[in-house]
């Protein structure tokens, strides 16, 4: 903060059933201009926050309502900023000061820091705070807008720089300049937003550090006219196809595809072929064997006499009976439990030789505590075999040693709510833990329309946790005190916190 204002203000934050409020205290002896209060009051540029004042304590209290807004710091910690982010952040900030004297206000009145500029998550709409008394003379607007873009770009914001115009590039040059104004900054941050492609004959040229030879653009933006028919500077286009000389491409002759009669049996060997082990066969055999004799005697014998059919009725039945016997066995001896593999036509892999693991390699060292390190002496034990796979033991460990255990895993804190019986945790997994309900800004998204879309954040640093309020319109309640936003909090294990109308208890494993 400038020095101007880290003398004159005191700045906290208070929260009541009307919203929460960023109040900016400075003394009854400041000329405060009543004026601007009213006109604040009434909110004509929905970029500057609402303002009330009230006097307590020879203090002049500036109340700004910030409801349901996010500060541009808690916004950048979560963020990456892209172009058109970046181009969408600093015109709202540039239009809003410009447009400001509209209503008799005062450029560098404006508190530009990244803690107090306030933002719509939803559509990056900026909310400024403006402090309405008069300011330090010594302080010049294109200086104040010049730092903070410097800071934002430097050490705020994660800016992906991915964009193919080198837009930062361009930011930084302006900023460096001596003449640099607010003006000519918007003007900047206007053509980067326009993303201007010209083309000329139909070849696209990109805005880029690299020199092209285009026509002069009219030096009136809103004005447009057609390009000629002829171009202004020579380009090079490729004749027509037609007016070529061009010989025509050799014709390759089609080979005929030959069969090969040995094809199928090639991709046949390079199959697994499978064949049924010989005593399932056997048996089977057997079993068929048995089927036919018994039916050959159940025949001759007379035995089907009694039924008094003729000997066709009697030959048809059999043959029925005997086939559906058959079809049961060669069923379960033909299955894959009965197969083998044949090894003929099936490829091996090489086979590793065989290490005995009886047999190790033990090497030991013998060093007298008074000869160097390069005296030591390796008596090595050579086995018949090795196994390159396995490493070798130096040295066996000393059984007196104490065994380590690695560190246990700590569960992470988390909270925990009791609905219609049916229980819920929300884990708390990173080191700063957003609860609310848009997407891609928090860490736990409900759906309970009573949070705000960015309502509360669960910090973790050193071992403690703290619990705050992002200004969210309901509010958050810590032990059945609603918190003033903004303002950390330390929480324990079994402590009650409520987000609007959500009841948790805070858990520590």
């Amino acid at each position: 903060m400038n020095n101007f204002y880290n003398k004159k203000l005191e700045i906290n934050y208070e929260s009541n059933a009307s919203g929460n409020f960023l109040v900016i205290s400075v003394d009854t002896s400041e000329d405060i201009h009543e004026y601007q209060i009213g006109i604040l009051a009434n909110n004509p540029n929905k970029h500057i926050l609402p303002l009330d004042i009230r006097q307590k304590d020879d203090k002049h209290n500036l109340y700004y309502n910030i409801t349901s807004k996010l500060s541009l710091s808690q916004y950048l910690k979560r963020n990456k900023i892209d172009k058109n982010s970046f181009i969408a952040i600093f015109l709202g900030i540039t239009k809003t000061i410009l447009a400001s004297k509209n209503y008799l206000f005062s450029e560098k009145s404006f508190l530009l820091m990244d803690e107090y500029i306030y933002i719509n998550p939803n559509n990056l709409e900026i909310s400024l705070v403006y402090l309405p008394f008069n300011a330090d003379e010594n302080l010049n607007i294109n200086s104040i807008l010049k730092e903070f873009a410097k800071s934002f770009i430097i050490n705020s914001a994660n800016i992906d720089e991915s964009s193919n115009d080198n837009f930062i590039k361009r930011v930084i040059n302006i900023l460096n300049l001596d003449t640099f104004n607010i003006l000519e900054f918007e003007k900047l941050l206007n053509e980067l937003g326009q993303n201007k492609v010209q083309k000329v004959n139909n070849i696209t040229l990109n805005n880029s550090d690299t020199p092209v030879n285009v026509p002069p653009k009219p030096e009136n933006n809103n004005s447009f006219s057609p390009p000629s028919t002829k171009p202004d500077i020579p380009v090079d286009i490729p004749p027509k196809k037609d007016n070529l000389n061009i010989p025509p491409a050799p014709k390759v002759p089609r080979v005929k595809k030959q069969k090969n009669k040995n094809s199928a049996s090639i991709s046949d060997n390079n199959q697994l072929k499978l064949k049924y082990k010989s005593n399932a066969l056997i048996l089977g055999i057997v079993l068929q064997l048995i089927i036919v004799i018994g039916a050959v005697i159940l025949l001759t014998s007379g035995a089907l006499d009694s039924l008094g059919n003729d000997m066709g009725t009697n030959i048809v039945a059999i043959v029925i009976l005997g086939g559906a016997v058959s079809l049961l066995i060669w069923k379960n001896i033909l299955n894959k439990k009965n197969t083998a593999e044949d090894v003929s036509t099936k490829k091996t892999p090489p086979v590793k030789p065989k290490v005995n693991t009886n047999k190790k390699e033990i090497i030991s060292f013998s060093q007298n505590k008074n000869s160097p390190i390069e005296n030591i002496q390796l008596n090595t034990f050579t086995t018949n075999s090795f196994n390159s796979d396995e490493t070798t033991l130096l040295s066996p460990n000393n059984p007196d040693d104490t065994t380590l255990l690695s560190p246990p895993k700590t569960s992470p804190p988390y909270l925990q709510s009791n609905r219609n019986g049916v229980m819920e945790e929300i884990k708390i997994t990173k080191p700063e833990f957003v609860i609310g309900r848009l997407k891609d800004q928090v860490d736990y998204i409900t759906e309970n329309k009573a949070i705000g879309k960015v309502h509360a954040e669960i910090i973790t640093r050193n071992e403690k946790y703290y619990l705050k309020d992002l200004n969210s319109r309901n509010g958050t309640y810590l032990n059945n005190e609603r918190l003033n936003s903004n303002i950390e909090y330390e929480i324990k294990d079994n402590d009650v916190i409520v987000f609007a109308n959500s009841k948790y208890i805070f858990k520590v494993p």
